[in-house]
């Protein structure tokens, strides 16, 4: 008898989100929603908004996954969405769900293009102390831009989507400028993001006392938290991240995260670029799913 194939339903559409289906594309696995929405707090407010669902994603069951919300959403999982290449996360998540993690369902906003509207977007709203970093970000606004996700964007999702929506399974992830606001969402929004990825984050913007000053008023413990993973180059121009990221490590050790609420990771000979973040991507995400419960 020959064998039968069974064609999954997809929608073409769910609210906002298209389904884009495209010849030239590096994704090889999962399906990739996109939609064109207005970011209230921004000034370039019409923003790419892109959804990507695990390949194991059935829209007729009632299957329920993690969510992720990642910064530089044009940078997840295609090459041809990016100027400067993608992380593979399509691949990494393929890899997992093979090892038998949970599948994360990746929400991403393209960032902005001009480089001074990107760093106020993504810092938080504290005083940067380097002088050079001053000029790249005078007017930091990160909390409008973590507000908007916890308060506008995740509900929608929530609602669109097969998601678990608790903290435990909420996270938000990025890399440079991301990177430190993953750092400032899992601080500031604890009862929202369970977990975070921190990769590359410029904590050289701030001095050490600055540092200490966030984490201080935004009342940093293990418990209130979850799980951070931070990583971090050592070549090139990634060399001005390394020391003040290897401090940040060594911080949130003093503050009772142990080895198994803070996985880190640091790699000397890696640049600052998405090809070293897919490559640290995979233990990345091993360490914030592990023993991620599942939808009961």
């Amino acid at each position: 008898m020959p064998k039968v194939i069974t064609v999954k339903f997809i929608p073409q559409e769910i609210g906002p989100f298209t389904w884009r289906v495209v010849k030239k594309t590096t994704m090889e696995y999962g399906y990739y929603f996109d939609s064109v929405m207005e970011l209230p707090f921004a000034v370039t407010k019409e923003r790419h908004v892109r959804v990507w669902l695990p390949g194991s994603y059935d829209f007729e069951d009632e299957k329920r996954y993690p969510v992720i919300y990642f910064s530089d959403g044009q940078n997840l999982v295609d090459r041809h969405l990016s100027a400067y290449g993608d992380w593979h996360l399509d691949r990494v998540i393929r890899d997992l769900k093979d090892e038998g993690y949970e599948e994360p369902i990746l929400v991403g906003i393209d960032c902005p293009i001009d480089p001074i509207e990107r760093a106020n977007e993504l810092n938080p709203p504290y005083r940067i102390t380097y002088r050079r970093a001053r000029k790249t970000a005078p007017n930091p606004y990160g909390d409008k831009y973590v507000n908007y996700i916890a308060d506008e964007l995740k509900p929608l999702i929530d609602s669109l989507f097969k998601t678990i929506p608790d903290r435990e399974h909420t996270g938000i992830a990025g890399s440079s400028m991301g990177g430190i606001m993953a750092f400032w969402g899992f601080l500031s929004r604890p009862i929202t993001f369970g977990f975070a990825l921190s990769f590359s984050p410029p904590f050289f913007f701030y001095s050490k006392k600055e540092l200490k000053r966030i984490c201080t008023e935004n009342a940093l413990n293990p418990e209130r938290n979850g799980k951070i993973f931070f990583y971090v180059g050592g070549k090139a121009f990634e060399k001005i991240f390394t020391k003040k990221v290897q401090w940040m490590r060594e911080y949130f050790a003093s503050n009772g995260f142990d080895a198994k609420q803070m996985g880190f990771a640091f790699d000397k000979e890696e640049v600052h670029h998405e090809e070293a973040w897919y490559k640290y991507s995979y233990p990345a995400l091993r360490f914030v799913m592990d023993k991620l419960p599942p939808e009961e």
